[in-house]
Formats: C-alpha cells, sequence, structure tokens
C-alpha cells in the first residue's frame, strides 16, 4: 500500500472486496472489459479485461494477485520520481567522495594518536 493512501480497518476491507466482486460481475460489458474502477489507482491505467486470482473458497486475494498490486503500485510510484541530472549525480558523488576521504583522514589520525598513547602508558 503506498504511503498516501489511508489503511482501512480489515473488516471494512473485506466488504469492499465483496461489493467489487458483486459490481464486477455486473458490470462487465459485452467486449469483456470492466467498467469499475480498482482501488489502488487503476483509473490512471488503461481498461483491461479482468481476471479472476482470487480464490474462490476464502475471498482473499492470492499471492499473484497481491504481487501485481505490488507491482502496479511500484509503477506508479516510480512515475512520481524527479531523477536528478548526469550533472547532479556527478556533483554529488564527487563530494561524497571528498567527504569519506576527509573522515577517513580524522579517524587514521585519532586512531594512530591514541595507540601512540597507549604505547607510552605501557611501557
Amino acid at each position: 500500500m503506498s504511503k498516501l493512501q489511508k489503511k482501512k480497518p480489515i473488516s471494512e476491507k473485506k466488504k469492499q472486496r465483496a461489493v467489487s466482486e458483486n459490481t464486477t460481475a455486473s458490470s462487465v460489458s459485452s467486449s469483456g472489459f470492466s467498467s469499475s474502477k480498482s482501488t489502488i489507482g487503476a483509473s490512471a491505467l488503461k481498461a483491461k479485461p479482468e481476471k479472476k486470482l482470487a480464490d474462490a473458497t476464502s475471498g482473499e486475494p492470492n499471492v499473484f494477485q497481491k504481487a501485481m498490486d505490488f507491482f502496479r503500485e511500484v509503477k506508479m510510484e516510480l512515475k512520481k520520481v524527479t531523477w536528478p541530472t548526469r550533472k547532479q549525480t556527478t556533483g554529488t558523488t564527487i563530494v561524497v567522495i571528498i567527504f569519506v576521504f576527509v573522515i577517513a583522514v580524522f579517524l587514521g589520525l585519532f586512531d594512530l594518536g591514541l595507540s601512540k598513547l597507549v604505547q607510552v602508558v605501557l611501557t
């Protein structure tokens, strides 16, 4: 579930699935496409033929349905990402590498100083 969507109590989700299954069965047109919209944001996707992947005995979506929902949400979220340019990526990479070297030198000198101090105290 995306972070922007509010989590609903489980009982309400089950009710919503039961209602959507009933409306999906009645809203299928002669061409085999559904006019109902999914709660995950299928309104942004083109209408596709509906395949019932949910387990008929429990009413819960099976592993494949959950995986498809997950990847659909991932695709939607990745469309919202503002990707950095090549110049921005190069600049921040150089800053990180320089910062790592500065910290390494500081820690190396600090370690060297402490080891010399311990040698003086123990000898």
